[in-house]
């Protein structure tokens, strides 16, 4: 499992970059990367951990259901 996550790790944060100040969610990094869901929140928990990664909420107005996370490069 730690392997999966080192691997990812560097996708991951290239995919982050990519997406610039408007950042990424968990369902398009799925998209982006083609990793399961499980490996991505388990990478951003440690990315969030460590302060690499920022986490806030993307809001629209009108959409009904759960308001998704957003995740950015921090600094």
């Amino acid at each position: 499992m730690i392997e999966t996550i080192e691997s990812y790790r560097p996708h991951v944060i290239a995919a982050l970059t990519q997406a610039g100040p408007d950042g990424l969610t968990v369902k398009e990094l799925r998209a982006s990367l083609g990793a399961g869901e499980q490996v991505i929140r388990r990478i951003l928990t440690v990315l969030l951990a460590t302060g690499t990664v920022r986490q806030s909420l993307r809001y629209k107005p009108g959409v009904r259901g759960a308001v998704p996370r957003v995740y950015q490069l921090a600094g």
